[in-house]
């Protein structure tokens, strides 16, 4: 759930209650407000689930037309992660949320899912994703499992470690709640992480903390799956 959207759906209707019931006129207040394209609000849809719609359109129009991907400035997280992946021989690798797939070609039985980008393998999120035959030795997640709530966060994380083999390593870059400076961006709920929460998340998901450090103003750290 995206708290800042909901809040200000919140805000909108107590300002106008009769938005609620004039599903039209709320559509037009929304595209307005928060720069998306709906055509409609179904008068089934809740407050609740309107900002779901919101959020899923913001993060939409953010990632596919506006941001962009600055890969070669991370130290820890950037292109050095190819030869350290790639050094474990691996027969499955998924980056979570690849954008524009730079890894691809470069990293060896690499897939690429992303919600966002057309030049993604799969058109998915990681919640979305399903596969039953393929347990993944390495997952890739840098700067994917961002967006939200500590409930989503959570649900996304689970999946994520739920992909990969016993044993398998999961890379991640996450933001600690810096908002990024595009104005397309203005809505998007980033998440606050912290060391604390990313050690007793992998405490939660049965997952050893190999290594955590901060890469520019990001945090970068790796996880490996129990056996």
């Amino acid at each position: 759930m995206n708290l800042k959207i909901l809040n200000e759906l919140d805000r909108i209707l107590k300002r106008n209650p009769s938005l609620e019931s004039d599903r039209l006129s709320l559509c037009q207040v929304v595209n307005g407000v928060f720069d998306i394209e709906l055509d409609n609000i179904s008068p089934v849809v809740s407050i609740s689930e309107l900002a779901d719609i919101i959020d899923n359109e913001v993060l939409t129009k953010y990632f596919s037309k506006v941001w962009q991907p600055e890969t070669k400035k991370y130290k820890y997280s950037g292109l050095s992660i190819i030869d350290e992946v790639n050094a474990m021989n691996p027969t499955a690798v998924i980056d979570i949320g690849c954008g524009y797939n730079e890894f691809r070609g470069k990293i060896q039985n690499l897939i690429g899912i992303d919600p966002y980008n057309h030049r993604a393998d799969v058109k998915a999120t990681v919640l979305e994703y399903q596969v039953t035959d393929i347990k993944y030795d390495v997952a890739i997640c840098l700067g994917s499992i961002n967006f939200g709530s500590s409930d989503k966060i959570i649900k996304e994380l689970t999946a994520a470690v739920n992909l990969v083999k016993d044993g398998g390593v999961l890379y991640f870059r996450v933001n600690p709640g810096q908002q990024h400076t595009a104005p397309e961006s203005q809505w998007i709920n980033f998440y606050d992480w912290d060391p604390v929460f990313i050690s007793n998340m992998a405490k939660q998901l049965n997952c050893e903390l190999l290594a955590i450090r901060k890469d520019l103003n990001r945090i970068y750290f790796v996880w490996r799956k129990a056996k």
